[in-house]
């Protein structure tokens, strides 16, 4: 079972993939926007279950983020 650091760290590995793909989707080759197109539900859709999951261990905000402002976070790095 994965903890809440373990949930964190792959909230963060998604995110920057996320922000790789949108970037692809700018692309001028009609076939790299599509495969960016399909891969982005898939990662949207994980990002969703990673943030259920983190908001379901109920972490203490005291030690850990609030999954938005750490998704704002990893937006600035």
């Amino acid at each position: 079972m994965l903890d809440i650091a373990d949930i964190l760290n792959l909230v963060r590995l998604n995110e920057l993939e996320l922000q790789k793909i949108y970037k692809e989707l700018e692309s001028e080759d009609e076939e790299t926007r599509n495969n960016a197109g399909e891969i982005v539900i898939q990662t949207e859709n994980l990002a969703k279950k990673l943030k259920e999951m983190y908001e379901d261990k109920k972490p203490d905000y005291s030690v850990y983020p609030k999954y938005d402002d750490y998704i704002e976070l990893i937006g600035k790095s």
